[in-house]
């Protein structure tokens, strides 16, 4: 690993980014989950097969490779985070 020479308010200011994305990361994974149960209370079954299917439209699976991280399948278009990813 890489040594860097950082300052104390360097390394002060990294490890308040890294809080406030831990933080993000815990919302996100609130709001996933309230979206999963939501479908699901009202009938939805995601395809068992691994599929990562969109929580915000019935897209079937995540299709990458579309412009800054949107899923490519026609009709979907919603970014990765809209999807049901593995916990």
């Amino acid at each position: 690993m890489q040594h860097y020479d950082l300052t104390d308010a360097q390394k002060k200011a990294f490890e308040e980014n890294e809080v406030d994305f831990r933080r993000i990361d815990d919302h996100i994974r609130r709001i996933q989950e309230a979206a999963r149960a939501r479908l699901t209370n009202n009938g939805w079954e995601p395809d068992p097969d691994g599929a990562i299917p969109c929580l915000s439209c019935p897209c079937p699976n995540f299709q990458g490779g579309g412009p800054q991280g949107r899923c490519k399948r026609a009709g979907c278009r919603h970014p990765l985070i809209d999807h049901d990813l593995p916990i």
